[in-house]
């Protein structure tokens, strides 16, 4: 089974989206935080959903001071952000994806099944 780690701040959608993913069969870890992520980070899921804007920091920065703890995921970055700046800096990150907020479940759990 595919494990997934949801690093949002956003209780309810954290909340909606794993009991989705746990209907779907997937082994769902939830952090709300950057520094809770750190450590959850550390069992190696194999798809991370990334909240770019958490309260301890940004997603984007989370990813360049820890690119080893990604090694083995695949990145999945959710952001409302749609600026050219923040195009640009994404481009230069270990980020498989990008769902842009709002969105809705379906549309994460197609691409979950993609890459699972």
């Amino acid at each position: 089974m595919k494990t997934i780690l949801i690093i949002d701040d956003e209780q309810d959608l954290c909340a909606l989206l794993t009991s989705v993913l746990r209907q779907e069969n997937y082994i769902v870890d939830i952090a709300f935080s950057l520094a809770e992520a750190k450590r959850k980070l550390e069992k190696r899921p194999q798809i991370v959903l990334l909240d770019n804007n958490l309260p301890d920091g940004s997603g984007i920065e989370f990813l360049q001071m820890n690119p080893d703890k990604f090694i083995e995921s695949y990145v999945v970055l959710m952001s409302a952000d749609s600026s050219h700046s923040f195009e640009l800096q994404l481009q230069q990150e270990r980020v498989n994806a990008v769902i842009r907020k709002p969105f809705t479940v379906r549309h994460v759990k197609e691409l979950i099944k993609e890459v699972a």
